[in-house]
């Protein structure tokens, strides 16, 4: 199993997919009698991953076609997300009027349907049959440091392309489908517990539906450590699989009584536990994590219909074998490796604990030890984060909570015949519940976020772990867990003093830059907001700083006031406390932003920073009020100008402030009415970055502007095509490195 596995993941490493031929070069090992197993499973999963990735890029939107309009009729699949301004929806294509053929080949698309008014909101409906104007783009998305991989998430899911909807050509109302009715039932929840809990927590927990749920709903789950309960996962579908066990085994029970003996009796508690899972996986969306577990569950299945003498752990790993099988990206997703960890702890505690702690209340405590405890270090991967009260919380959510789905038919059967004191039942508890979460979320003491561990950590964690929930002499456990407590809190690697890192991150249509030194962390420009509401902070920008245990930044410059720059300023004041505050805007001093324009010069940890411009006009625009910012080593240089035009760089020049440089950031964007040819001369940049959206309309970087810094001999690098750029300057040395480089995977476009 170790060698399939290992063979699956060999795959997902590989920069392209064409280069998994080169493992079969391992193929005459297989003379060797000693390898031939082992090596024949490794190549076994290699085949399956590679024909896996094969198949879905086949079917993606090459980038070539990005930004093409096609016509494309299809049904909704799923249930659409509503917000003010977005509808988003997932298309599974019937046939696409374009003539390129790999516009014809989409099998799914995912569409964003923008409103001018909120009354448009919810005109598109799961189930509706549409023929749609579409623009279609390619899988192609923002990379950056511990962000979540947006393309991997299309890969897996195999969502082709996304969309723009230019124009609803037809528009058949929902017939009578399965995804229809589950449209229909969100609708129903939506309107009878509107007001209350439930009007979220009833779609998530039935239907698997999470459009509903917010960032404050989310904190409370992961602080908690009970995402698990309000989300479709294993035990949703463990406890729906054992009320079909309990209900087949009283129904053959009856039969025996009756006096009805039939050979294929003892199969219905089997049937019906396949039947009731299979039947809420299908309510729930059928989704990749509901498909596992599902999976999951039928293996277990299986060997009781067929009276297979399997022990849980040949189950166990006959199930991760088939899931991967069918899902081999999953052998890299976190939620995988949750559900099985989960389920192999619980094996292990009934093989170590065999004959201690008979009692229920114990075995209780037990197992929450035992999961709180092995799962520490895929909490601290996925969630950065250490909940010493989590194990409390669950040993009485969890009972209470799967006494809840138990009876979670008879309440859905009641609100079908309109029975009214079922919908009272279910707020008092839901609501009830969900304020209890609420209070112990905010217990001091009861949360600790964390940096994200490194690879060597995991390693050494495992053994010591591993000591803490075997059968041992509890003093080799404390030994144990004080070993951990540095991996857990472990020093995070900064520079040195006078040396800097900068980190120009891949933001789409705008700018963030952030400059760390030893023991400084300054934040130029925030990226850019959105027009119908939000930015690309929280999950381009703001993922860095939790993966380290960020919450403060020592020094923020906004360079001027436009959206594609100050547009994550509020969401970074939500998330991280700021110490000095500076700006060009007039707009922004005026909310206690202190001016960049009064030629400042300071220093952090060795580094030299300091501000080139004066004070501009009171008429001047925004854009020639950016705060022009030097950061310099003793061996390094970082220019970082904004969106300043030819203008100011004409007056910078005539300052007699500019210096060569070794890193330039591109004036607004690599525009052409900036980066001049004279200021190009004057600074004498190594390296040029330009920071835009990928394929983006305004066509940035200018054909121009390219064509004068690489006839100077200029290295460029461009965020929208290698993703974001990390700048080192170290003591004898500049460097460079760009995300899609570092982290090239097979899936990864560009």
């Amino acid at each position: 199993m170790i060698a399939y596995l290992s063979g699956l993941l060999s795959v997902t490493f590989l920069p392209q997919l064409s280069l998994a031929w080169l493992l079969l070069l391992l193929l005459p090992f297989c003379w060797v009698y000693r390898l031939r197993q082992i090596l024949l499973c490794f190549l076994a999963g290699v085949l399956v991953a590679a024909m896996y990735g094969a198949w879905q890029l086949h079917h993606r939107l090459p980038e070539t076609l990005d930004r093409t309009d096609a016509l494309c009729q299809g049904v909704v699949a799923g249930l659409p997300e509503f917000t003010d301004r977005r509808t988003r929806f997932i298309l599974s294509v019937k046939a696409c009027d374009n003539a390129a053929p790999a516009i014809q080949q989409l099998r799914r698309i995912r569409v964003n349907q923008y409103h001018q008014h909120n009354d448009l909101a919810g005109s598109i409906a799961a189930g509706d049959k549409l023929t749609l104007l579409l623009r279609l783009r390619t899988p192609h998305f923002l990379q950056n440091p511990d962000a979540f991989d947006l393309e991997l998430h299309f890969l897996r899911s195999g969502w082709d392309a996304s969309a723009t909807l230019l124009e609803i050509k037809e528009h058949q109302s929902k017939a009578l489908r399965l995804q229809s009715i589950r449209g229909h039932f969100r609708d129903y929840l939506w309107r009878n517990f509107a007001g209350t809990q439930a009007a979220w927590l009833l779609p998530a927990i039935t239907l698997g539906d999470r459009s509903s749920m917010t960032d404050a709903h989310w904190q409370v789950l992961q602080r908690t450590g009970t995402a698990h309960l309000l989300v479709v996962s294993g035990l949703h579908i463990a406890v729906i699989t054992g009320v079909g066990l309990l209900l087949g085994r009283l129904l053959t029970s009856l039969l025996l009584l009756a006096g009805i003996r039939h050979r294929y009796a003892r199969a219905l508690p089997l049937i019906l536990a396949f039947v009731f899972a299979t039947g809420y996986a299908v309510i729930a969306g059928f989704n990749l994590p509901v498909q596992r577990a599902w999976l999951m569950v039928c293996v277990f299945l299986a060997g009781e219909w067929r009276l297979l003498q399997f022990s849980g752990w040949m189950r166990w790993r006959i199930a991760l074998i088939v899931v991967l099988t069918l899902q081999p990206l999953a052998i890299i997703q976190p939620g995988a490796w949750m559900s099985f960890a989960a389920v192999a702890l619980l094996l292990f505690l009934s093989d170590c604990y065999q004959t201690r702690h008979k009692r229920w209340l114990g075995q209780l405590f037990r197992a929450q030890w035992v999961i709180f405890i092995g799962m520490i270090p895929v909490m601290a991967v996925v969630f950065q984060q250490f909940g010493p009260v989590a194990p409390l919380i669950n040993l009485l959510a969890v009972p209470v909570f799967s006494l809840f789905i138990m009876l979670l038919p008879v309440f859905l059967l009641g609100m079908m015949f309109d029975w009214g004191w079922v919908a009272g039942v279910l707020v008092l508890f839901l609501d009830g519940f969900w304020q209890f979460l609420e209070q112990l979320a905010w217990m001091p003491g009861g949360h600790h976020s964390i940096a994200s561990p490194s690879t060597t950590v995991l390693l050494l964690l495992v053994p010591l772990l591993s000591a803490l929930l075997a059968p041992v002499p509890w003093r080799w456990k404390w030994i144990a867990l004080l070993l951990c407590v540095p991996l857990i809190w472990p020093a995070l690697q900064k520079p040195s003093r006078g040396e800097f890192r900068a980190l120009v991150f891949d933001a789409g249509q705008g700018l963030a830059v952030l400059v760390e030194t030893h023991n400084h962390l300054l934040m130029y420009d925030t990226g850019p907001g959105y027009f119908g509401g939000g930015s690309a902070w929280p999950y381009a920008i703001e993922p860095w700083f939790k993966a380290r245990n960020y919450d403060a930044l020592d020094h923020l410059v906004i360079s001027h006031n436009d959206l594609d720059h100050a547009g994550g300023l509020v969401a970074l004041n939500a998330s991280l406390v700021v110490g000095r505050q500076e700006s060009g805007s007039l707009q922004l001093q005026a909310r206690g932003f202190e001016s960049c324009h009064l030629q400042q010069v300071w220093e952090y940890d060795g580094v030299s920073f300091r501000y080139l411009t004066d004070g501009p006009s009171g008429t001047a625009g925004e854009n020639d009020r950016s705060c022009v910012l030097e950061v310099r080593s003793a061996d390094c240089t970082l220019l970082l100008p904004g969106d300043i035009r030819v203008a100011t760089e004409y007056d910078l020049m005539r300052s007699n402030r500019l210096r060569p440089v070794t890193w330039l950031v591109a004036a607004h964007h690599g525009s052409n009415t900036s980066s001049s040819g004279v200021f190009i001369d004057r600074l004498q940049p190594e390296a040029v970055i330009y920071t835009a959206g990928f394929n983006n309309r305004y066509a940035h970087p200018a054909t121009e502007v390219v064509e004068r810094f690489a006839l100077r001999g200029v290295q460029a690098y461009d965020t929208a095509v290698m993703g974001a750029i990390t700048l080192s300057a170290e003591i004898g040395q500049c460097l460079e490195s760009a995300q899609r480089q570092r982290k090239r995977r097979y899936w990864t476009s560009g």
